[in-house]
């Protein structure tokens, strides 16, 4: 664990405290700001990987008439998985790449909330320990202590203001989410995360810097703005800006129609088909050749 602890701190911990305090000295001395700025970086640096989850998504969103039709063309579990997976690698689409950017938040997050807490040091001691994590640069050395507080707000302690603003944020971007199933169970449980997802993140809040809540709240407001880029605002009449290339719904059920079948991969359909039909056409044949 140790080990896994030092490669923390020299990986990412070390040169997010650095950066903070650079972006302090740019940004007139605030922290605040530098927490804004520093957001706005990471998700700068991120919106290839963010754009790619968002395509995915959305290609998800367009390909649901596809998984409907197969799921009522075959009875068998697993033809119709094989045909569900072919389906999303026809259209490009990994149902496992909308985990990446929340993913990469996680350890990112992990990381503000000691960065913050080391960087804004009162103390003597807390000083002390903060000098083990900056470089040995004049320009850093010179620039700390760091100003703690901004817009009122002091970066060290929850916020219940702040709080409140998680939550809100958190639940506009579920909302500006497009949804990648028509099931009505997924849906309910979509719905549901929707309010759970705020809820949660606010209760974290409530035990976390105001620093951390200042870059979630400003995370979410980017995502927001990527996700009306990408999906559209219909209550507003915005139309997406980003187009997603995937096969459109018509033709991809056509080609689940067409796609050719091994004698081991035959339909469910073609099996109910001979059943009412009669065993075949042989024995017919042969029935009619007897004497």
């Amino acid at each position: 664990m140790g080990a896994i602890g030092d490669i923390f701190t020299l990986a990412l911990l070390d040169p997010m405290i650095n950066f903070l305090v650079i972006l302090n000295n740019v940004l007139f001395g605030s922290f605040g700001l530098a927490i804004v700025a520093f957001t706005i970086v990471i998700r700068l640096v991120t919106f290839p990987l963010t754009l790619r989850q968002l395509h995915q998504s959305r290609a998800m969103q367009e390909i649901q008439p596809k998984v409907q039709e197969i799921n009522k063309k075959y009875s068998d579990p697993k033809r119709r998985q094989e045909e569900i997976m072919r389906i999303y690698k026809e259209a490009g689409v990994n149902p496992l790449g909308c985990l990446g950017p929340m993913a990469l938040q996680m350890p990112v997050l992990f990381a503000l909330y000691g960065a913050i807490r080391i960087a804004l040091a009162t103390s003597p001691e807390a000083l002390e320990a903060l000098s083990r994590h900056l470089y040995s640069w004049s320009y850093i050395q010179h620039a700390v202590p760091l100003q703690e507080h901004f817009l009122g707000l002091d970066l060290r302690h929850p916020n219940f203001l702040l709080v409140v603003f998680v939550g809100i944020t958190t639940w506009a971007q579920t909302k500006t989410t497009v949804s990648v199933t028509t099931d009505e169970r997924a849906k309910a449980q979509q719905q549901m995360m929707a309010y759970m997802m705020p809820l949660m993140f606010a209760f974290f809040a409530l035990s976390f810097p105001s620093g951390v809540s200042l870059y979630w709240v400003v995370n979410s407001v980017v995502g927001i703005g990527f996700n009306i880029v990408t999906y559209g605002f219909p209550m507003l009449k915005i139309q997406p800006i980003v187009k997603a290339r995937v096969p459109t719904a018509a033709s991809a059920v056509a080609d689940v129609s067409s796609s050719p079948r091994s004698p081991s991969q035959r339909s469910e359909p073609d099996r109910e088909s001979r059943t009412a039909n009669g065993p075949g056409r042989s024995k017919r044949q042969n029935r009619r050749r007897r004497p």
